[in-house]
């Protein structure tokens, strides 16, 4: 039930349920299972990572996007800026 669970989390990508499933890791039955859930959690761990490579990726155009929006912004006058 927990192997199925899995890799149904890993195939809708869904890193919320696949951590939830690894905090209530049971034991396994068989070697065979272990062995699954072995290449299972390597998947998972891919995924994370290919996640975080994502989010650091949109972080970075986010900020560049956000960099360019002040540069060609140009900046108000204050109201209390009193020119003689």
């Amino acid at each position: 039930m927990w192997l199925s669970k899995l890799k149904t989390a890993l195939v809708l990508e869904d890193t919320h349920q696949i951590a939830l499933l690894i905090e209530e890791l049971p034991p396994f039955g068989s070697h065979e299972e272990m062995e699954q859930a072995s290449c299972l959690l390597a998947q998972a761990i891919e995924l994370v990572l290919k996640k975080q490579q994502e989010s650091a990726q949109t972080m970075k155009q986010i900020k560049s996007t956000l960099d360019f929006l002040k540069s060609t912004h140009p900046t108000a006058a204050s109201a209390l800026n009193i020119k003689l």
